[in-house]
């Protein structure tokens, strides 16, 4: 039997191998692609490590340095593998894969799920139209491009305005592509603003708020999409559809939590479609813990690499048994979309480090913590909150003594 078993070998399941294996733990990592490293291999840009290693790398350079250290550690690695079932009873888990070389069950004390996320499709939009070749999302356009030198096409819509779309926007524009149009049905970008002036407005790379697709035109290949202006709660304007040319369709519509067979297991949080955790993401199931963009999507690697590295000082509480005391239950409250951790539960002196995500845009915000009474435990200032950053803060594990819940909340003016 294995002490722990970590399910997914992109950055963060990496993190939390290497760092529980620096720890003298017996760790194996499970992936089902070929390759460690994860979706970062094929972003080229960099922008990654600025807080873990330091510096600004590029995707394949930050992978590249923790499988390094991954494979320098001696660690069980069981690439090619599909995870088809996780049983956690009392006392025991297992984890039942199917590889090449048949079926692996793994006998484990602890398992860290890092399975990331998935980018959302056509069919979650009801996108209409017919099904030909040229459409595809801004993931599989990056690996394409990046891992094998394919140009996905010349005339190109993107569809969806996040940091996803912008920086396939700029990657198509440098290869060469003859237009790009970015269309949107919000008012603004909705993500991080060094995105929208390094990939956008540098390059003056067209788009079109308050836009989206109706329809996609063509049998055998795209020919172009049928476009709509819409209001402000992003229905369509009637008579405002033209119809524009293009050969290829890009659906940058953002990222969710993959879940997949944990969400048969553990407690689901709606709100961020992640597992519910603790404050060293172990998630409702005791032993079982859960990190990086499989807990929420994070706008920076550097930060879900954080989660890895203190789920792997939890998975280390949980194996030496350290006692919990009851939980405090963590919610959103006014001006808060989601929320992680959703409780505290372990005795511990560190500060529990929680990430949020902003429902408005303002200036000298002040984030608090309040008990279920309303009173005020602390407050936390930052010069400028937006829905497109993901706002990180430390509260000193005193503030939360003695309560049962805790509400967190961007104070009204």
């Amino acid at each position: 039997m294995r002490e722990v078993t970590v399910i997914g070998g992109g950055p963060s399941g990496l993190a939390a191998a290497v760092g529980l294996a620096e720890k003298g733990y017996d760790v194996a990592v499970v992936e089902v692609m070929g390759e460690l490293g994860g979706m970062l291999t094929q972003c080229i840009h960099d922008g990654f490590g600025t807080k873990v290693f330091g510096e600004a790398l590029s995707g394949p350079e930050f992978s590249e340095r923790l499988v390094k250290k991954a494979r320098s550690l001696g660690l069980k690695v069981f690439l090619n593998t599909y995870v088809k079932e996780v049983r956690a009873g009392e006392g025991f888990k297992e984890v039942v894969a199917v590889s090449p070389g048949g079926v692996q069950r793994l006998q484990t004390r602890a398992i860290v799920y890092a399975i990331g996320c998935r980018e959302r499709n056509g069919f979650e939009i009801r996108l209409g139209g017919t099904r030909p070749a040229g459409v595809y999302t801004a993931g599989m356009v990056q690996r394409l491009m990046n891992l094998y030198g394919v140009m996905p096409g010349r005339r190109i819509v993107i569809m969806g305005g996040g940091d996803v779309g912008m920086i396939v926007a700029r990657h198509l524009y440098l290869e060469g592509a003859e237009s790009i149009l970015i269309v949107f049905p919000e008012a603004g970008f909705t993500g991080l603003p060094r995105n929208v002036q390094q990939c956008v407005l540098d390059f003056g790379i067209p788009f079109r708020p308050r836009t989206v697709v109706r329809r996609i035109l063509g049998r055998e290949r795209v020919r172009g999409v049928v476009l709509s202006r819409v209001d402000e709660k992003w229905n369509p304007v009637e008579g405002a559809e033209e119809h524009y040319a293009c050969d290829t369709v890009v659906l940058a519509l953002g990222l969710v939590p993959y879940a997949g067979e944990l969400r048969l297991v553990v407690n689901m949080d709606p709100a961020t479609r992640g597992p519910e955790v603790n404050e060293f993401f172990e998630t409702s199931v005791e032993g079982v813990f859960a990190v990086g963009n499989l807990v929420q999507v994070f706008d920076y690697v550097d930060d879900a690499v954080e989660t890895a590295h203190i789920a792997a000082r939890g998975v280390e509480k949980y194996l030496n048994g350290e006692p919990r005391k009851n939980p405090v239950r963590l919610s959103p409250g006014r001006n808060v979309k989601t929320l992680t951790p959703q409780r505290v539960e372990r005795v511990d002196e560190e500060d529990v480090v929680m990430f949020l995500r902003p429902a408005v845009e303002k200036a000298n915000a002040r984030i608090e913590l309040r008990d279920r009474e309303g009173r005020v435990l602390g407050g936390f200032f930052k010069r400028y909150v937006r829905p497109s950053t993901l706002e990180r803060i430390e509260v000193p594990r005193s503030m939360l003594s003695n309560l049962r819940e805790a509400v967190v909340e961007i104070a009204e003016d």
